[in-house]
């Protein structure tokens, strides 16, 4: 993998930044919500001891305190008048929870829904009954089929149960000693689909503020037992009290109630006492904000489900026990609602157990800590991206940049040596200070000291043939001095050999010293325009007559090759190569020189049958002091020949080089040369 890519995806690790705020936010959000509730439930404990205080205002009957649970019967308070037809309609929008009858066996007989407009109470009863007995006057009993018994403060009322049309509610007269009609109790039967149903209407001060109903179930019209009843009347008798929101209770509550609060405060047995205050769903400002963003946050800092509040608005699980208690709810167009319950304790304090008088509820919309919150969410969403953004772009310029480095520093090091081997010395130099700089100033220092050691390999020919030129002139004056003398036969051979062996040495130390003058020449020779198919026709006259014992064809291109260059070093680097040749081709074969004019410039080549070059050191044949033939001969060979041939390319930019011949019959040497 790419550098670049490498350092581009350790970036991504800056995407961790808006996750971290998004927990950072959830964190300050959880301690916001808890501090909400916390100042919720110091506003309810504050309501409390109010109440407690001044028990007068939550329990002004003293006389319900001692009735048992579940006599009660609860008066929701209604907005306007039902029409008592039987069918409950205005019920159902409503949508008040009805009080539920059970069986001896605890299954649902019936359900009661009772409420209060002005000074008449009304009354809806739904029975589950698939074979209801109706009231048959033929009979002449009260109570021959299924009855709806109504306990009041006062009296005891019986409804024979019909299957449509006015009810009658009957009361036994003890003074006359037989059944009375009260005419103003108003009531009409239906028939539903599971059973009937009764809607009643009637004087509260009929009730004495007590009131107990009770459901007859009889499998015939014959006044039999009743197979099932269902009753919310106690054990005692006496019917439980009707349970209504207090007037000066809810007084009470303006002191303590604030914008966007409600509070409420419920009797032991949950019924609603008083209510105050409307919640507050939306935030202070009320700008439309985008569904999707608010979808967003809402995900995001959202921690667990939360229930949804009861369709009363009050949660229905608070007042289980003598503790405070809190929660948050589901509210409409997904808000929060914050609830509080703390019980209101008498302060008697000659009672062991103090009375448990009811509990204020106070609840709270979060919209606006929830507003709060979200606005903070979206500043450090804008803000991370931003920062996050801004990283990758810096990353991954960086990574650019010192991807770019070390393609250059790549570069340089891979043609800092030429085809031939030798250094080129353009290797860069960087002034960086970093780890990627010393690297570079390492190697160019490297390349520095290769270069320096090359050049002094170059100049030890020049140097040996200088130095060792006047040691070898004196072996030789004396070497002639001494055959001169009277020598015996063995020590006149010993000399003749050490003469030989000395012109051989002085031989080869012509050949350096030429090798050092020629390299040295070649800087100060001019170039002039010549036709280089005329100079091959001559050069090559003159090789048929050098050398014999070969055959030479030339092959140029038509026209005139007008080359830039001097003839005369050309002429001695295809007197090395032509040499070369003919040490290595056969007697009697032919040996090929061409020309041709490319796009680019002339190539010039020199072939011949023979040995093939050694693979590995083709680039090497042009170095000096480097040769390839096998032996040698009494004269001795150094390879400075090829080597004074790369020397003459080079100084006409050209470029000189070696290989076998397609077919494999020898070896061929091409010359190309620019065109200007």
């Amino acid at each position: 993998m790419k550098l670049r890519r490498q350092l581009l995806l350790v970036s991504l690790v800056a995407l961790a930044l808006p996750w971290a705020g998004c927990q950072y936010l959830r964190q300050v959000d959880a301690a916001l919500a808890q501090g909400q509730l916390q100042a919720l439930e110091a506003t309810a404990a504050a309501i409390a001891a109010r109440l407690a205080s001044a028990p007068q205002l939550i329990a002004p009957d003293p006389l319900r305190q001692a009735r048992p649970p579940g006599a009660q019967l609860y008066l929701n308070p209604l907005p306007q008048a039902p029409f008592v037809d039987g069918y409950g309609d205005e019920w159902r929008s409503l949508a008040l929870k009805p009080r539920a009858l059970l069986d001896a066996q605890r299954s649902p007989l019936a359900q009661v829904t009772l409420g209060q407009f002005g000074e008449r109470v009304y009354l809806l009863l739904t029975v589950s009954d698939p074979t209801p007995a109706y009231h048959d006057p033929r009979t002449g009993l009260l109570s021959a089929g299924d009855t709806v018994e109504l306990y009041t403060g006062n009296r005891h009322y019986t409804l024979p149960v019909a299957s449509q049309g006015a009810a009658s509610a009957l009361w036994h007269d003890p003074r006359a000693g037989h059944y009375e009609r009260e005419l103003r109790l108003h009531g009409r039967w239906t028939t539903s689909p599971t059973g009937y149903q009764l809607e009643l209407a009637l004087p509260y001060a009929l009730t004495g503020g007590a009131l107990s109903v009770q459901v007859r179930d009889r499998a015939h019209s014959d006044g039999g037992a009743p197979v099932r009843a269902a009753s919310t009347l106690p054990a005692d008798g006496i019917p439980g009290h009707l349970v209504r929101p207090l007037a000066d209770l809810h007084t009470e509550l303006e002191h303590f109630v604030r914008p966007g609060l409600r509070l409420a405060v419920v009797d032991s047995e949950g019924f609603l006492l008083a209510s105050h205050g409307q919640l507050q769903i939306n935030d202070k400002d009320g700008e439309p904000t985008p569904w999707l963003r608010n979808w967003i946050y809402r995900k995001l800092l959202a921690q667990e489900d939360l229930s949804p509040l009861a369709v009363s608005g009050l949660p229905t699980s608070a007042g289980a026990d003598r503790t405070p208690w809190r929660q948050w709810f589901s509210g409409p167009l997904q808000s929060r609602i914050g609830a509080v319950s703390v019980p209101v304790i008498t302060r008697a304090d000659d009672v062991v157990e103090r009375p448990l008088l009811g509990r204020v509820l106070v609840l709270q919309s979060g919209a606006v800590m929830q507003s709060v919150t979200e606005g903070a969410a979206h500043r450090l969403w804008l803000i991370s991206c931003a920062a996050a953004a801004t990283a990758l772009l810096l990353l991954l310029a960086y990574a650019s940049w010192l991807s770019w480095r070390i393609r250059k520093l790549h570069r340089a090091a891979r043609t800092a040596v030429d085809a031939s081997g030798k250094l080129r010395g353009d290797f860069p130099i960087s002034r960086a200070g970093d780890e990627l700089g010393a690297l570079n100033r390492t190697f160019a220092s490297l390349l520095s000291e290769l270069d320096q050691y090359h050049q002094y390999l170059r100049t030890l020919a020049g140097k040996l043939s200088h130095e060792l030129r006047t040691p070898l002139a004196i072996v030789r004056s004396s070497l002639d001095n001494l055959c001169e003398g009277n020598l015996d036969k063995n020590s006149r051979r010993y000399a003749e050999r050490a003469m030989d062996g000395s012109a051989r040495l002085s031989g080869i130390l012509n050949s350096l010293s030429a090798a050092s003058n020629l390299e040295a020449s070649i800087q100060q020779a001019e170039r002039e325009p010549f036709d280089l198919a005329d100079f091959l026709k001559v050069m090559v006259q003159c090789y048929s007559d050098a050398h014999p014992n070969f055959r030479f064809h030339l092959d140029v291109s038509p026209g005139e090759l007008i080359c830039h260059g001097a003839p005369e070093l050309l002429a001695q680097l295809l007197d090395k190569l032509v040499d070369n040749a003919c040490s290595f081709a056969p007697a009697g074969s032919e040996i090929q020189l061409s020309a041709h004019i490319g796009r680019e410039g002339y190539t010039l080549s020199v072939s011949n049958r023979g040995p093939l070059l050694p693979g590995g050191s083709v680039h090497k044949l042009f170095d000096s002091l480097v040769s390839v033939r096998k032996g040698g001969n009494n004269t001795g060979h150094l390879g400075l020949g090829l080597h004074i041939a790369k020397l003459i390319a080079d100084f006409h930019r050209g470029r000189l080089r070696a290989g076998n011949r397609a077919d494999g019959s020898g070896v061929v040497f091409c010359l190309e040369l620019p065109a200007r």
